[in-house]
């Protein structure tokens, strides 16, 4: 019995990581500044190498910002434009349109939230 409570609290934890990491992207497309920003080159810094992303705020300022190299960074070469979206209030909370890392890690909470579930939904059978 102890095993089924382990593996529906893992699904209900893969499922809140799931919804959170939707819910924080959702909320920079929706609410955050968009803005075309031009990749600058690369930085380093206490994650490892980051991307520079160079913009230029609708009140003119031009900022820059790290952003975590993608594993299948094509298309993110020094001087090619990306479409950002930024919290203006925290600006290191930003999400590049398109993604696949961002995107792909939250289909897998949810596969790993929906395997988890059938897995104790088993156990619970064989009871």
């Amino acid at each position: 019995m102890f095993n089924v409570i382990i593996f529906f609290a893992g699904a209900a934890l893969m499922l809140v990581m799931a919804v959170r990491a939707s819910r924080a992207r959702l909320a920079l497309v929706n609410k955050g500044v968009k803005v075309q920003a031009v990749v600058a080159g690369t930085i380093q810094n206490r994650d490892g190498v980051s991307l520079a992303l160079a913009f230029t705020t609708p009140s003119g300022d031009t900022r820059r910002l790290p952003y975590p190299v993608p594993r299948k960074a094509k298309g993110l070469r020094q001087g090619s434009q990306v479409t950002l979206y930024y919290d203006p209030d925290h600006p290191e909370k930003v999400y590049v349109e398109g993604d696949k890392a961002v995107l792909g890690a939250e289909m897998i909470y949810y596969v790993l939230a929906g395997l988890l579930l059938a897995l104790g939904l088993v156990l619970l059978v064989m009871l």
